[in-house]
């Protein structure tokens, strides 16, 4: 697995509205693009406070079907102007109006004390009394490119004074890390495995047959969709395909490989693959064949938040990191 296959993708809706988010679109956010994730903040929101939601999409499109394991975000750098960021795992189809109950959001703080090894207790300077809580995945670095991923107590891990909070890990630190700014503790969300799948599939019929355990439908990295899809048999051997999203993929046979090409990737990729080898007895006019197809991407909902009479900052901004390893 390389750098390149894993891409951030916008997601349908981008506005300040609760329809905000909902699925991935096919549009990839460009590194290094001024407001490719966040518009400025007005004078007027400055002065009276603003919180503004934005939904992403974390996307393996490696070709040769891999899997992203151990799938991890973070907030690596924090917002230079008086404005703080926040994360949190989404799904693939919600929106803002959901998201704005959602609670245990991530961010990152700075080191009040060093950390030696063998360590399991220390405080951290939020920008806020957010960031961290029992349970959750934090990552250690420092200056000099020095990192280790700690995982804080489920119970009594967190307790806050202020916008410091004392954290409590389940196991000692390995290396040492500096106070200040060049200790650095981010919340990071775990996303695990990411990969494109199929699973749901019912066959409503008397006598045909689908073996999908033999020969089980074929997901692409690059070319999958969240979407439910239903194949109707027209007759005995002919049957359409469509998805309850993405609408009509036209008619196949049980005689050949059906492979729909997702037009939206641009790359010749397939939506799914169902083998011909895999059907058998005998279909009916109107049998079906229901199953559901999940992209390899999982979605991330970053929040950015200005408190009232935040400064104005020309050149604000702030870091992530996306990891993966490939299997």
């Amino acid at each position: 697995m390389e750098n390149t296959d894993l891409v951030l993708y916008k997601s349908a809706v981008v506005s300040d509205v609760g329809a905000n988010g909902g699925r991935m679109s096919s549009t990839i956010v460009t590194s290094n693009v001024l407001n490719n994730m966040f518009p400025n903040i007005t004078q007027t929101e400055r002065t009276s406070g603003k919180t503004r939601y934005r939904k992403f999409f974390f996307k393996n499109k490696n070709s040769a079907n891999e899997t992203a394991s151990t799938s991890r975000f973070w907030v690596s750098k924090r917002s230079n102007g008086g404005d703080y960021f926040r994360i949190k795992a989404g799904t693939n189809i919600d929106t803002q109006a959901d998201s704005t109950a959602y609670t245990d959001w991530l961010g990152t703080g700075y080191l009040t004390v060093a950390i030696n090894p063998d360590d399991t207790s220390f405080t951290v300077a939020f920008d806020a009394a957010t960031g961290v809580y029992n349970g959750s995945v934090i990552r250690l670095s420092d200056s000099s490119g020095g990192e280790e991923f700690l995982t804080i107590a489920a119970i009594g891990g967190v307790t806050w004074l202020g916008n410091t909070a004392t954290i409590v890990t389940t196991s000692g630190a390995q290396g040492t890390y500096p106070a200040t700014e060049y200790g650095i503790v981010c919340g990071v969300v775990d996303l695990t495995s990411i990969i494109a799948s199929a699973d749901t599939i019912v066959k409503t019929s008397v006598s045909g047959t689908y073996d999908d355990t033999t020969y089980p439908f074929l997901i692409s990295n690059i070319g999958s969709v969240e979407d439910t899809w239903t194949l109707t048999f027209t007759s005995a051997t002919a049957f359409t395909v469509t998805g309850t999203n993405t609408g009509s993929l036209g008619s196949g046979t049980r005689s050949s490989t059906f492979s729909p090409v997702n037009p939206n990737v641009g790359t010749g990729d397939y939506y799914f693959s169902i083998r011909a080898s895999g059907f058998g007895g005998t279909f009916a006019i109107g049998d079906t064949i229901t199953f559901s197809t999940h992209h390899s991407a999982k979605s991330i909902w970053i929040k950015e938040v200005a408190p009232a009479l935040t400064s104005a900052e020309s050149a604000n901004q702030f870091n992530f990191k996306l990891y993966a390893e490939g299997s």
